[in-house]
């Protein structure tokens, strides 16, 4: 019927239907010309944006517990935990672990991992270009995981290419996984969670309802309460308080403010409560708190924050990090009103010397190098007491507790310590006479004798412990592996600095053959040690070192580093 009436109509207008003919077949001869000839020039982005390149796969899998110190990042770093309970650390924040979330570290950023139950994990080591990659955010929600999850087994079965095409086609994949993690819907957005606690941040003086941070969050109050308590380990008013403690003992500390005062500026409208909640939370009265902390003393070094602590005095100032000073930063952050840097102990050291002389402390407790800093920059009354590095940490802290008038809490110290120090000796000897051992520290692909003068004294002299070595090493002298072999030790303390370049070597080192020869390893004698407290000379560091010391070898206490 169709072709009928195209018949027809083609009999009716011959002329007029030729010529549209022509001219439609003339066009779409032409149109396929250009067609094959037109050339599309593509735009030009700018290239370093999106420059990037995958270095290293680390893919983890316990059953039951990994524990990774404060580490320094070289090069960009993506995780993904895709099975595990716990936290991250990244620098000062602490995250709760999220199957539905990647995490991204910066180069210079610090990170540790505290997880629990079955463990699968996937670490991306990567080099990139361009400032944009500076301001994406550390936490990255994903849309969907089944397809990151595929990406990272993908990645880990291609993760030792044996040619340069196979190891184009890995850049490839991993540029896939970062272009769906990038285009996610909600890769961009921000975590509610922690704009809740960003809120608490900066109005803890107001009063807060779970409703209006559930609000913030976009959930229902009751999964705000449970999402927030697994991501920061503590409820939301018990982190609420938290923050208004910690404001409450600066405004003690560093304002002549009263009581009621204090109490409306962190959101407590009744005098009497407050003293009472702030009892509870220290032990102490706001008054009792204010007379302990009445003098302001700043320190300079991280070892005389370990000398006034022995004397019971908390420093108005002190260098803090979580990864550089960890044990102060864990016990001591909330109660130390200044916090200077310690990022790489004294990548800062400047800004330190200024930060210190604008908050004008009573008293500054420093070392010969940084008091001719300070001493063109005095203001005011303040005092320096400049500590000889050269004499001993004995001397150091009987020097600091003569000029604060506490000599009698020093010898109390002094004689608890000696007490300590002496039973542990007798022990050591009892287990230990013959044994020797050595300290190393491993930095990327090398070994160091490290023999600080902490480790020295206390370890080596004081408790009589041989050194598998023989003499005196001299602090930090490289040392090649065919030379430990042939020492030979009993036992081996060793401090691996924790950086991705180091941790990698040491996974390949642990399967060489000239490691397993020797006789600490075999006998798996092998403690691996953080270089805290071993590298601090303070009166607070040697004790730690004594109850680490009794863990590792007459204790055994677990070695979660090893």
């Amino acid at each position: 019927m169709l072709f009928a009436q195209s018949s027809y109509f083609m009999s009716v207008f011959p002329p007029f239907i030729g010529f549209i003919c022509y001219n439609l077949i003339k066009n779409d001869s032409q149109l396929r010309e250009r067609r094959i000839s037109t050339v599309h020039e593509i735009k030009q982005f700018d290239h370093s944006i999106y420059s990037f390149m995958l270095n290293r796969l680390e893919w983890i899998k316990k059953d039951n517990h990994y524990r990774l110190r404060f580490t320094w990042c070289n090069h960009y770093l993506l995780l993904y935990i895709a099975k595990g309970e716990g936290f991250l650390y990244i620098n000062e924040e602490k995250i709760a672990v999220n199957q539905k979330e990647v995490y991204l570290c910066k180069p210079g950023d610090t990170y540790a991992l505290h997880l629990t139950s079955e463990i699968e994990l996937y670490a991306f080591h990567f080099e990139v270009s361009g400032e944009p990659w500076q301001r994406m955010n550390t936490i990255i929600r994903l849309q969907a995981i089944d397809p990151v999850w595929s990406y990272c087994n993908q990645l880990h079965s291609m993760s030792e290419p044996n040619s340069e095409l196979e190891n184009f086609r890995m850049q490839i994949v991993f540029q896939e996984l970062f272009y769906f993690i990038l285009s996610s819907e909600k890769g961009a957005s921000e975590n509610r969670v922690l704009e809740a606690k960003k809120y608490m941040d900066l109005y803890y003086d107001k009063t807060i309802q779970i409703e209006q941070l559930a609000r913030i969050a976009q959930v229902s109050e009751h999964y705000f309460v449970d999402l927030f308590t697994k991501q920061y380990g503590l409820s939301p008013i018990k982190y609420l308080h938290q923050q208004r403690l910690a404001e409450a003992k600066r405004l003690l500390i560093q304002s002549d403010a009263r009581s009621r005062d204090i109490a409306k500026k962190i959101g407590i409208n009744d005098e009497y409560y407050f003293s009472r909640w702030f009892k509870k939370k220290t032990g102490m009265s706001p008054s009792a708190f204010r007379s302990t902390h009445k003098t302001y003393i700043a320190v300079s070094q991280r070892e005389f924050m370990g000398q006034l602590l022995a004397l019971d005095i908390v420093p108005y100032a002190a260098p803090l990090h979580p990864k550089w000073t960890p044990f102060y930063y864990e016990h001591y952050r909330t109660d130390i009103p200044v916090h200077l840097s310690a990022y790489k102990i004294d990548q800062h050291h400047h800004a330190n010397m200024e930060k210190m002389q604008q908050y004008r402390p009573e008293i500054i407790i420093t070392n010969q190098s940084d008091s001719s800093q300070l001493d063109n920059k005095q203001h005011g009354k303040t005092k320096m007491l400049c500590i000889e590095e050269e004499s001993t940490w004995r001397m150091q802290l009987q020097e600091i507790a003569a000029f604060l008038k506490k000599e009698d809490r020093a010898a109390k110290w002094l004689r608890s310590f000696d007490r300590k120090k002496n039973k542990l000796k007798k022990d050591l000897q009892n287990n230990y006479s013959d044994a020797s051992f050595l300290f190393l520290r491993k930095f990327k692909q090398s070994f160091y004798l490290t023999s600080s003068r902490s480790v020295s004294e206390l370890f080596f002299e004081e408790l009589g412990m041989r050194s598998a070595y023989g003499q005196q090493p001299v602090h930090e002298q490289e040392i090649q592996l065919k030379e430990i072999v042939q020492m030979n030790p009993d036992h081996i303390m060793l401090m691996i600095c924790q950086e991705q370049e180091t941790l990698y070597d040491w996974k390949q080192l642990q399967h060489s053959m000239d490691w397993m020869k020797i006789k600490a390893v075999n006998n798996d004698n092998v403690y691996c040690i953080a270089t805290d407290p071993w590298f601090e000379y303070s009166a607070v560091a040697h004790d730690r070192m004594l109850q680490k010391i009794r863990d590792l070898l007459i204790e055994f206490c677990p070695n979660d580093d090893k």
